[in-house]
């Protein structure tokens, strides 16, 4: 018996065990260090950022379901969000942990729900990849830890996609109907952004349903439409009521609007400036030493694994590509920025397609443009996010309100 306990307590001091854990169990070692990084920055307490302070003044004193007027100093978050944390404080006090421990827990549930789509959507060795981007993303470990709805709008996002690809896969069952009603319901609510993935991802679930002919599920899919469309637009009109008449948000983020169509090269180079600008907001791919011009190297690699993905399995490009191409419409048409922690929720879409069109380089052109590529693309995230995550981080005020330098503002 001793022989056996002493053989428990000396195996995993074993090489070769290590080794083969740590092989097969890598996917769950890097979501480990994710949520380590998730919770060691929100242990720092760090001190408020300038719009944490103006919306805790809407929290902090003031009733849960208080939404009798604007909110003060030009803030705007969901209702569902304000709830909670509201609620939060009324029970447990104002301290920096109870005020940021939603949007923790909203970031340490994303790591477990992009770990399902990675797998479901990618074979192991790019869907491993893909967790990498996700899990080592310094905008994905800062906003887990900031009194602001965008953990939750990655959270919301995930659990949409995830579910229109269960529903892509298979026939939909009478419970499968009334979760998806309620998430379609409740989403507006709770993440603005939501809108652009359920929007994106119903039309494709409808659009399935409609092609195979499946007319009773089609017929429950467009109620379930219907009710969301109804829901989203009486909480478009209360979300704009919290907002004073004088607000300065639309000037504040009027630059992340696209100028569609442009009229002059002025417009043209504000438009190439914005979708640009989101390999750096908030993808962070593009090192600040390296000339902007580098930037062809992502987008190729976005190109390739788009193409990629939609060969294997149509469905599911379309369910990652539809958001982002409401996203884009949205900012065309004035009425969302394209920009930054507003777009957040797409960040899952973009890991993926990344982690696909390395995959794509490996086979076509072998193992060192593969790690070449890799260097590329994970050293300088990988370094910022440990850089950030070794002492409390303060984040100075950006005209543009973003973590990093907008590299191709005025390109």
């Amino acid at each position: 018996m001793i022989g056996s306990i002493r053989g428990i307590i000396v195996r995993p001091l074993d090489s070769e065990f290590v080794v083969r854990i740590t092989r097969e169990h890598l996917a769950e070692l890097t979501l480990a260090v994710g949520a380590l990084l998730r919770i060691g920055t929100f242990l720092w307490g760090r001190p408020y950022w300038q719009d944490e302070g103006s919306l805790l003044m809407n929290i902090h004193g003031v009733s849960v379901l208080d939404f009798s007027g604007p909110l003060q100093h030009d803030q705007l978050a969901p209702f569902g969000f304000l709830i909670i944390e509201r609620a939060l404080v009324s029970l447990l006090g104002d301290s920096r942990y109870v005020i940021r421990v939603f949007p923790l827990c909203c970031g340490l549930a994303s790591l477990w729900f992009f770990r399902a789509l990675a797998f479901r959507c990618l074979s192991a060795r790019p869907a491993l990849l893909a967790i990498v981007f996700f899990a080592m993303s310094d905008d994905m470990v800062y906003y887990s830890s900031e009194l602001k709805p965008y953990s939750l709008d990655v959270l919301f996002g995930l659990a949409i996609t995830l579910g229109a690809m269960r529903f892509l896969e298979r026939s939909v069952q009478s419970r499968d109907l009334v979760v998806l009603w309620l998430v379609a319901v409740f989403a507006p609510w709770f993440s603005f952004p939501s809108a652009l993935l359920v929007g994106g991802c119903g039309m494709v679930l409808i659009w399935n349903r409609a092609r195979r002919r499946q007319f009773r599920e089609l017929a429950w899919l467009l109620g379930i439409a219907a009710c969301w469309l109804g829901s989203f637009a009486a909480a478009y009109r209360a979300s704009h009521a919290l907002l004073p008449p004088s607000t300065s948000m639309y000037v504040f983020w009027g630059f992340a609007f696209l100028p569609v169509p442009p009229h002059n090269p002025d417009e043209l180079l504000r438009f190439a400036s914005i979708l640009l600008e989101l390999f750096i907001n908030p993808l962070n791919l593009l090192a600040p030493f390296l000339p902007r011009l580098f930037v062809a190297v992502p987008i190729l690699v976005v190109a390739v694994g788009g193409a990629s993905i939609h060969r294997r399995n149509a469905l599911h490009s379309l369910t990652l590509t539809f958001p982002v191409l409401l996203a884009l419409l949205a900012a065309a048409l004035q009425k969302y920025p394209f920009h930054g922690r507003l777009i957040l929720a797409l960040v899952p879409a973009f890991s993926l397609v990344i982690a696909e069109g390395a995959e794509v380089v490996r086979r076509r052109f072998g193992k060192p443009a593969y790690i070449a590529l890799l260097v590329f693309l994970l050293s300088y995230p990988c370094a910022t996010t440990l850089y950030h995550a070794t002492g409390a981080r303060v984040r100075p005020f950006q005209a543009h309100g973003d973590l990093h330098n907008n590299r191709f503002d005025h390109c």
